[in-house]
């Protein structure tokens, strides 16, 4: 039988807790493909930035105007499947893995067969947000939450790197946590520029 003091003796100190989030073609899993992947731990920073060559998309416009990826940038990069193992690691071993408004990302990873691992928890931070702020079922989002919570600007929107870097901003104020250092010198950087 455990006493509290064992059992919180025994959850690591610095748990795997995975941030991530995608770029993609279009929204349609049966026609569309992931265009850039980036996953950062909450400790330690980025640990997978990648952008992706798709296997079948050769044109995405309307998603081109949004994120800025263009076919020209992707060219010469890696298709997913090179990056599979990698990714699959990552999730496999992460305690806790999150994200923003992730339902159609998870899709995605599961047609491209990267999966978390069993005993991991996936959270939506969208989910807990919109709690806080609206009543109604509209999902807010991450440009919203960023603003609620006075997030500096960190980059360009849209771009799966920065949205996971405002992802984190946003969960470490809502559970009322320790910046991470590596984030603290992310919005110093910004905020001299």
């Amino acid at each position: 039988m455990f006493f509290k003091q064992e059992y919180i003796a025994s959850v690591e100190t610095n748990p795997s807790i995975l941030f991530f989030d995608l770029e993609m073609t279009g929204g349609n899993t049966r026609y569309d493909e992931i265009l850039q992947f980036s996953i950062v731990d909450l400790y330690k920073g980025v640990v997978f930035n990648e952008y992706i060559k798709p296997r079948k998309c050769k044109s995405w416009k309307d998603t081109e105007a949004i994120h800025h990826i263009t076919p020209e940038m992707v060219k010469d990069c890696f298709t997913i499947n090179a990056h599979q193992a990698t990714i699959k690691n990552l999730f496999k071993h992460a305690d806790m893995v999150i994200g923003y408004g992730i339902e159609n990302d998870l899709r995605f990873m599961k047609k491209d067969k990267i999966f978390v691992g069993k005993n991991t928890i996936i959270y939506d931070l969208q989910k807990s947000f919109s709690r806080v702020y609206s009543n109604d079922n509209n999902m807010p989002s991450l440009k919203s939450c960023a603003q609620y919570y006075r997030c500096p600007n960190l980059g360009k929107a849209h771009d799966s790197l920065i949205d996971t870097y405002i992802t984190v901003y946003c969960f470490v104020c809502i559970y009322g946590l320790d910046m991470p250092k590596w984030l603290k010198d992310i919005v110093e950087k910004q905020k001299s520029n």
